[in-house]
């Protein structure tokens, strides 16, 4: 009598990519296309903004169920203090929009809306939590490395003022996409680290939640999948919602329009030519 075959539970982070793929896809055609890189840095340091609240909100939220005497043991499982980014997104926004950020910047309403949600989770589902590790934190090491390499890459990506310069070894203006070691006693950051290495670090600590592929922890796992979704929608609703947003789908539009163009005029010139050149022939 053959033995009931036995289903054996993904990995975390694949089981996560495979219920987002499509909004995966989406937003790495947002990124891969450059809209809010190349084009404008205007655009980008209004996402930028958004994205500090979000993560700011997050690692305050982690770090207030690391402080309690019994942290849910799935959070405390998959905290890296190497990936905390606030500190990073502070001093990129300070690069864009200069050193008193704070006083002329705000979180807009779709921002808030987000702050609010992650907040709520917080307290009603923390294993939800766990999405953001997998999807906002591991997403610096796929798109994230796209984009920092377009906003390098970019010669009209930061037009003025003309003395500041982008990288370096300040990391200026890409700070989030770069991991530096940190002195405990100091806040003084020091040496680059390898991102494969946190990459993997931070994988192996999802793929190995305790207890996470049980059948009694099914309802728990699926919050997790239910948030990684919340998040991937929210996420391209900010970028694509950025003020100058409309215009650069304008701008791309007109560009296809224009090639388009020249590729009908190419092609009726070569083809008409090889059509003259037949009837000389017969």
């Amino acid at each position: 009598m053959a033995s009931p075959s036995v289903t054996e539970t993904p990995l975390l982070t694949d089981e996560l990519r495979r219920k987002t793929q499509g909004l995966h896809n989406k937003m790495d055609r947002i990124v891969q296309l450059g809209l809010f890189t190349v084009l404008d840095y205007k655009i980008y340091r209004q996402i930028l903004l958004s994205f500090y609240y979000i993560f700011k909100t997050f690692e305050e939220e982690y770090e207030r169920h690391l402080a309690q005497e019994n942290p849910d043991p799935w959070l405390k499982h998959t905290y890296t203090p190497e990936m905390k980014r606030t500190a990073a997104f502070e001093k990129d926004l300070e690069y864009f929009y200069g050193p008193d950020w704070k006083e002329q910047t705000a979180p807009n309403n779709q921002t808030l809306e987000y702050m609010s949600h992650i907040r709520d989770i917080s307290k009603r589902h923390p294993e939800r939590l766990v999405a953001f590790p997998s999807t906002l934190y591991l997403g610096i090491f796929f798109g994230g490395m796209i984009t920092r390499s377009k906003i390098v890459r970019s010669t009209k990506f930061f037009p003025s003022p003309p003395q500041k310069q982008l990288g370096g070894e300040h990391d200026n203006g890409i700070a989030i996409f770069t991991f530096r070691n940190k002195d405990e006693k100091s806040d003084h950051y020091g040496q680059k680290e390898d991102p494969n290495k946190i990459k993997n670090l931070l994988k192996g600590r999802l793929n190995s939640i305790p207890g996470i592929d049980t059948e009694k922890e099914t309802q728990r796992r699926d919050q997790i999948g239910q948030e990684a979704i919340e998040i991937f929608t929210r996420n391209i609703d900010i970028m694509s919602s950025a003020r100058g947003m409309s215009k650069v789908w304008t701008r791309w539009i007109l560009y296809a329009l224009v090639y388009s163009a020249i590729a009908v005029a190419l092609f009726q010139v070569v083809f008409g030519k090889l059509s003259e050149t037949e009837q000389l022939d017969l």
